[in-house]
């Protein structure tokens, strides 16, 4: 009785674990960790909404010296943020068991990442300040909302898992929530 007790038990534990894989880690991308992308202007502009010429005209310049600008930090520090991405992806899973390889990875994206990302985020922030003095206060919230989804576009994607979806209502049901009263 007590080893069919044990092999009941054994199984289904290993059915539970079996069932709560982890989801594969997404590919790391540096740049777009750092938020080295370029705007397009003719979307942006259509986007925000811009009529008149000479706005037009100063907006289209204010993008293009923003896209000219991250150019010139994507060209000179592409390698770097090549070697992190490939560093990254090929240490993967095995960064999370290894506390040594873990803190290897940190220092080399505290040192190349952070950086460049405060830059990119100087740079964007006087793109802002410059278009805020362009653009009235709705086309201004346009383009705040239309930068946003655009960094929003640089996320990694979350990994789906395949498995069945949960019925949360029917748990709710069977936890007893409510004592079985309807009101």
């Amino acid at each position: 009785m007590k080893k069919i007790f044990f092999i009941a038990t054994l199984f289904l534990s290993f059915s539970l674990f079996s069932q709560g894989q982890a989801p594969k880690m997404p590919k790391y991308n540096a740049k777009n960790v750092v938020g080295l992308f370029y705007y397009d202007v003719t979307e942006a502009v259509e986007k925000v909404k811009v009529k008149k010429d000479e706005t037009k005209t100063s907006f289209s310049r204010s993008i293009r010296n923003y896209n000219s600008k991250i150019k010139d930090i994507s060209f000179l520090n592409s390698p770097k943020l090549n070697e992190v991405d490939l560093t990254i992806n090929s240490i993967g899973e095995q960064a999370f068991t290894d506390i040594d390889l873990r803190n290897k990875v940190r220092k080399t994206i505290e040192d190349t990442v952070v950086p460049l990302r405060d830059s990119v985020l100087k740079i964007e922030k006087s793109l802002n300040s410059e278009l805020e003095k362009i653009l009235n206060k709705k086309q201004n919230k346009k383009w705040l909302r239309y930068q946003r989804s655009q960094k929003e576009k640089l996320l990694p994607k979350v990994p789906q898992n395949n498995q069945a979806p949960v019925n949360n209502g029917m748990m709710m049901r069977n936890q007893g929530f409510g004592n079985g009263r309807r009101y």
